[in-house]
């Protein structure tokens, strides 16, 4: 069961792009005032259509924003510590070791030029897993050994092999498989996991999906679940929040959230999904939900 005190606190973030970048007069927020917790051991569903706001409240949280974006306002609270206050010193021991971010597009986020086993080795090295090994060979050896373990984790066949390809050699479901790796590489306490399953046939996002919920109950991970799937993210989430232009219009416990609706919107999304015809009719119409994190 997961602990009552979350591992992870938004409060009131605001996220704006400058005008220049399509910001409006006064910068358009594209994340405004989101609130929510991620809770210690358990997997929060973070759940909108394209543009709503979902990624970016991610790349807010690790403070890896596009250009012309940054957060003007909230709190994100992890450790004890507000991540947006922290000098990049100090957060850039946070990124990997505390919070791993799983890409959604792993074509853009794998390097073309490095094979898998050299970016494994650059993410194990920044982990501090390899220790103090100051033969290089010795080095060579532990890296192996420990990148070979990480993609035998992840299910894929022939981890010697596979360390020795690039990424345009790999399936798209190997090169999501290989991202998770690399989110694995430094044991971090949170998971954040962007679209893991988006592009994948049916068969194949089973395995993605299996897998990841594996890998957090072994190593007791939180986890943020980013998805535009009703569906899927039913499968998966302990906690959901519901994400429309920018703004959380429904939050709370899954099962909850599912079986008793309070917002139009999450009602209008169940309504597109056989076996939910039946569920009561959402109770309020308007307005973020009494199960939103204030």
């Amino acid at each position: 069961m997961p602990d009552a005190e979350p591992i992870l606190r938004v409060r009131h973030l605001v996220t704006r792009f400058e005008p220049e970048f399509g910001g409006g007069p006064a910068g358009r927020a594209a994340v405004d005032d989101v609130s929510f917790d991620v809770p210690r051991g358990g997997i929060l569903g973070l759940l909108g259509e394209s543009g709503s706001g979902k990624s970016l409240t991610a790349l807010s949280i690790l403070r890896l924003l596009p250009p012309g974006a940054h957060s003007v306002a909230g709190s994100i609270e992890f450790d004890g510590k507000n991540l947006l206050e922290l000098p990049e010193s100090e957060l850039r021991k946070v990124r990997g070791r505390g919070i791993a971010m799983i890409f959604q597009e792993p074509a853009l986020a794998l390097s073309s030029v490095h094979t898998v086993g050299e970016q494994l080795a650059i993410a194990l090295h920044a982990s501090g897993r390899l220790g103090r090994v100051r033969w290089l060979q010795t080095l060579r050896s532990a890296a192996h050994t420990l990148s070979c373990e990480l993609l035998t984790r992840v299910e894929l066949p022939d981890a010697k092999k596979m360390l020795e390809l690039y990424p345009h050699q790999l399936s798209a479901g190997m090169r999501r498989r290989v991202m998770i790796a690399l989110g694995l590489a430094c044991r971090p306490s949170l998971l954040i996991a962007d679209e893991p399953t988006t592009g994948l046939d049916a068969p194949i996002q089973a395995q993605v999906l299996d897998l990841l919920l594996r890998l957090v109950r072994e190593d007791g991970m939180s986890m943020i679940f980013i998805t535009h799937d009703l569906c899927v993210v039913a499968e998966v989430a302990t906690e959901l929040v519901l994400l429309s232009a920018g703004k959380v219009v429904e939050a709370g416990p899954a099962r909850r959230v599912l079986d008793q609706p309070q917002h139009a919107y999450t009602a209008s999304l169940l309504d597109s999904i056989p076996g939910h015809r039946d569920r009561p009719a959402p109770i309020a119409s308007e307005g973020r939900a009494p199960g939103a994190a204030p």
